[in-house]
């Protein structure tokens, strides 16, 4: 999440003039002074979303620690929590204890049910907590350390929307690069239909080379009607 003190005029001045610069640069900047102007209209519509899943199933896919697992239980019926890492999933399972409509399911979404490497940071074990933040299934991301991988489940995604009895108020989707493959999937799929919302955050600033195929996605997303998609999530 981009923080208050980091939201400044005279950054947003800085990413203006930058967003200029020729090449990789200044799509560099482009995509920073997106997120900028972005994030704080993607927080307001999250808000507003929610107002309108009372009684209905909501879905937070990279749930970590379960910030945002919190405030979709004050008013949906029912949450689904995905956390792959074991670590971050028990720790999850102990602070959302007294969340009696969550279901932390240990797992990572993806396009078919298997088992693969999830990938940690070099300093997971020292700060397992922040860290945790971090964790991918895309080897290719920049702050992931390829040695220090876990074995998680992955769970065909499209597939488990399939087998709900009722539709999805809302989807939060922060899975560190993994998104672009899910999402190519996601859009596709019939299953689409019965979501309302999808906030996505992505990941080309750490996985360059999903640039192209996340432009393709926005530009899709823009012309869908159903889910509501907002690919700017913090």
């Amino acid at each position: 999440m981009a923080s208050a003190n980091r939201n400044t005029p005279m950054r947003r001045a800085k990413y203006g003039l930058m967003q200029h610069l020729p090449g990789e640069l200044g799509q560099k900047y482009r995509r920073k002074l997106r997120k900028l102007v972005d994030t704080p209209k993607a927080e307001a519509a999250f808000r507003e979303a929610l107002a309108g899943a009372t009684g209905k199933i909501c879905i937070d896919l990279g749930a970590n620690l379960g910030q945002h697992t919190r405030t979709m239980a004050a008013h949906a019926a029912k949450v689904y929590a995905f956390e792959p890492d074991p670590w971050t999933a028990a720790e999850l399972r102990t602070r959302l204890s007294d969340m009696p409509n969550v279901e932390v399911i240990e797992a990572a979404a993806g396009t078919e049910d298997g088992t693969f490497p999830l990938y940690r940071t070099a300093c997971f074990d020292s700060d397992p907590v922040e860290q945790s933040q971090s964790s991918s299934l895309m080897a290719q991301k920049r702050n992931i350390d390829t040695t220090s991988a876990v074995n998680v489940r992955v769970m065909d995604f499209p597939a488990f929307l399939e087998g709900l009895d009722a539709d999805i108020a809302l989807i939060k989707m922060d899975i560190e690069g993994a998104e672009v493959p899910l999402l190519e999937a996601l859009f596709d799929h019939p299953v689409k239909y019965r979501i309302g919302h999808l906030f996505v955050e992505t990941h080309e600033s750490r996985i360059p080379d999903l640039l192209p195929r996340t432009d393709a996605l926005r530009a899709r997303a823009a012309r869908m009607e159903r889910p509501h998609v907002n690919m700017d999530w913090k």
